[in-house]
């Protein structure tokens, strides 16, 4: 452990005792004392300069993200910027032991410094003289320089190490062909019209450095240092002609074969010109057509000011994320750098797709559809959570080509689910939470104990059946809906109440691994699915088998763990584990108030459903109003009804504003649009930096400083639904669309047939 060396104590003989029976040590010879004063300069400095070479990166990879793994020496492990804290250690250790070699030769301070040594009745004493007095101050005047000398190198390489730290992030994506630190500037450039409406152009650009929104990018080609603008594609040195990159999976697909990158001039399907027109966005045609069921919902007005006020949080939030992190997974405003958190899948660029389309921010999606088609590709070594690139990417994909008709969405998504199929090779059919992309090993987390997770196996099923009704390949239905049909199986097994699930099944034996119930982490989104398969399908009797599991499902959760809040009309949902309820809800939960409400419609329940999911959602507005931020906490606990902040951080997430959408389109009630505009209003003013969006660290303080990360479901989520609370009743009419649990919009399908709840 740092730095490692042989001492070179002098031998005492064996008639070299002191009065009291110990070990004296005689003076070292000359030779001895040179050769420790060489060792102690060359022995710790070659070990420091060992310590200070860059790791090796290689393929393997670790736990330490949402998937479970990091590529590419993300980790603690690999990244250089973790040897700071190494070679402090060895440091310390050098001088600890350069403080015993100096004690041992340190003299007590009442020897005589003119005497001889001289033989006792008790033993040997010894004593020193002036010259010998010199040459031991000499050796330790040596040894202070070569530790001056030591403590400089180990700044110096500590400084190093830092900037070396800085420029790491860019090797996975010169390796991927994702963008890097230095060319991840309007990758993707499409012309069309700017923000304020003005004709795009195809001109190159006169200066170097280009600004946010403009249309063009900057290349640089490293083989020749030369420079290349234009206003779309990247091009070869001294090449006008746009680079095309041919993605090899592309191939080899059996769905739609007509995949066209974008010319120059921008045509392809784009959201309506006029956005302030009441039919903003999807204007539910199909609904008021008849030929999805109509739930009843209120019909609500736009407010413009308010809508166009959430419309430029999002331009500002993404031009943001395109001017410092463009096709990185993630934006990290304070110190204007990308991180993949996801595999650099670009998960910010996917998820938002949606969003600028609906918000008709053109030339942004313009961008993004650009970079999905020429950058995005999955043969990548790096071990993927399935449910997080499931929601996101599958989802994203699925939605971005039912807004805009762009089958070359759909072929991007058969590619990513091929590369996700290992992770269903179970003996019931239940996935393993991680694939790794490129060599298909799959597996499930150590600390879930070979367990695969409620929320993450039971949250793929509306995006994959979505991609079986659009390709017109069934597999991936039957992968989906077959999971569901396992666990109505065994629900009966769990040791909880009927209806609530614990968070672990093993996928070999079929057998749940514990009793924790929790409508919050890791169990949210099963219950969700349950009932948006159902409304994706159109409510028919061919999906009954869906809606009774869910009904199931409320009544229990109803029943064991809704409870009454402090304040009048406020209710919580706690969790559940070794038969009693846990009085925690965490902000995650807050979305049972909007799924109760999207649930009521044509349930023998209605009105109570209504009720409780305006209590929750009550309640989740309170965990916001009560902080001196104006934003909640990212839990809660209760006692005696009394609410406690839990996790005192917050991270932008979405879910109090999506039970209060949904309970404004269901009531109409002008109350749930003035709690989203106070909402909306203290989230700018604590999260907006001017390189992005950040979260909050404390909650409760007026100050409560900023962590680091824009998260890709702000953009996703939490803005879209805050834009959508403000707009119409037919901007995304919810008899037309559904939303998957990362707000992205898929459209409803009347089914006739499901291998759930057949029996």
């Amino acid at each position: 452990r740092g730095v490692s060396r042989a001492r070179t104590t002098p031998t005492c003989g064996s008639d070299s005792r002191s009065p009291f029976g110990t070990p004296v040590p005689q003076r070292p010879t000359p030779a001895a004392r040179s050769a420790r004063i060489a060792h102690l300069a060359d022995g710790p400095s070659s070990s420091i300069m060992l310590l200070s070479t860059p790791p090796r990166r290689g393929g393997g990879s670790i736990k330490g993200n949402p998937g479970g793994s990091i590529a590419y020496g993300k980790s603690a492990m690999t990244r250089p910027a973790k040897l700071v804290p190494i070679l402090a250690l060895v440091a310390v250790v050098f001088f600890v032991a350069v403080y015993r070699e100096s004690a041992m030769l340190e003299l007590p301070s009442t020897r005589s410094a003119d005497a001889r040594p001289r033989e006792t009745g008790g033993g040997v004493h010894l004593n020193t003289d002036k010259w010998q007095l010199r040459e031991l101050e000499q050796t330790q005047e040596s040894i202070a320089k070569e530790t001056a000398k030591l403590a400089q190198e180990v700044q110096r390489l500590s400084k190093s190490v830092r900037e070396s730290a800085e420029r790491v992030d860019a090797i996975p994506e010169l390796l991927d062909g994702t963008p890097g630190p230095t060319d991840r500037r309007e990758l993707g450039a499409a012309a069309g019209t700017n923000d304020d409406g003005a004709p795009g152009t195809n001109t190159q650009a006169k200066a170097p450095d280009l600004p946010a929104g403009a249309d063009g990018i900057k290349w640089s080609d490293e083989k020749t240092a030369s420079t290349t603008y234009t206003s779309h594609y990247p091009t070869t040195a001294g090449s006008t002609t746009p680079m095309k990159i041919d993605w090899a999976p592309l191939a080899e697909l059996t769905a739609p074969q007509n995949i066209e990158r974008m010319s120059s001039d921008g045509d392809f399907p784009r959201p309506e010109t006029n956005t302030l027109a009441r039919n903003s966005g999807p204007n539910g045609e199909v609904a008021h057509s008849g030929t999805v069921p109509n739930a009843k919902w209120a019909t609500v007005y736009v407010d413009e000011e308010k809508r166009d006020a959430v419309r430029d949080a999002m331009r500002d939030a993404y031009n943001a994320y395109e001017t410092y992190a463009m096709g990185y997974d993630e934006l990290q405003p304070l110190t204007k750098r990308g991180k993949n958190a996801f595999g650099g899948l670009g998960a910010t660029v996917i998820d938002s797709l949606d969003t600028l389309w609906i918000m008709g921010l053109k030339d942004q999606y313009s961008r993004a559809r650009n970079w999905v088609a020429d950058r995005l590709h999955f043969d990548r070594n790096y071990e993927a959570s399935v449910f997080e690139t499931t929601i996101r990417v599958v989802g994203g994909l699925i939605a971005a080509h039912d807004l805009s008709g762009d089958e070359m969405y759909l072929a991007k998504c058969l590619d990513l689910v091929r590369h996700l199929k290992p992770a269903f090779s179970t003996e019931t059919g239940i996935p393993y939470n991680i694939v790794n992309l490129k060599k298909g090993w799959a597996k499930n987390p150590t600390w879930s104990r070979g367990a695969s997770t409620l929320a993450e196996f039971g949250t793929l099923q509306m995006e994959y059946i979505a991609l079986s009704e659009r390709t017109g390949d069934d597999e991936w239905r039957q992968l989906a809906e077959s999971i569901v049909e396992t666990v109505r199986k065994i629900r009966t097994q769990t040791g909880t109440p009927l209806g609530l699930y614990p968070l672990y099944l093993n996928p070999h034996r079929g057998t749940w691994e514990n009793t924790h119930v929790s409508f919050g982490a890791m169990g949210d989104s099963w219950y969700e699915y349950l009932l948006k398969v159902w409304v994706q399908g159109g409510r028919t009797k061919a999906m009954k088998g869906w809606h009774d599991m869910w009904e199931e499902s409320m009544r229990a959760m109803i029943d064991k763990l809704v409870f009454d809040g402090e304040e009048e009309g406020t209710k919580y949902v706690a969790e559940y584990n070794a038969n009693h309820a846990v009085h925690k809800m965490d902000h995650l939960t807050c979305f049972v108030g909007g799924m109760l409400v999207l649930g009521s419609h044509g349930s023998d329940r209605e009105d109570e459903y209504v009720k409780v999911a305006a209590a929750i959602t009550k309640m989740c507005w309170r965990m916001y109003s009560t902080q001196p931020t104006g934003i909640a906490p990212e839990f809660v606990n209760f006692q005696d009804k009394k609410m406690h902040v839990g996790g005192k951080f917050n991270i932008q997430r979405p879910e109090a504003i999506e039970a209060i959408f949904y309970m404004y389109r269901k009531t109409g009630d002008p109350v749930y649009r003035e709690w989203a505009w106070e909402m909306f209003t203290n989230m700018r003013r604590h999260y907006r930096t001017e390189t992005g969006w950040v979260g909050l660290k404390d909650v409760r303080s007026p100050n409560p400083g900023h962590d680091n990360t824009m998260q890709s479901f702000f953009l996703a989520e939490t803005l879209k639904y805050f834009y959508l609370i403000f707009s119409d009743s037919d901007t995304i009419n919810l008899d037309e669309w559904v939303l998957n649990t990362e707000a992205h919009p898929i459209r409803v399908m009347p089914r006739d047939k499901s291998d759930v709840g057949t029996d």
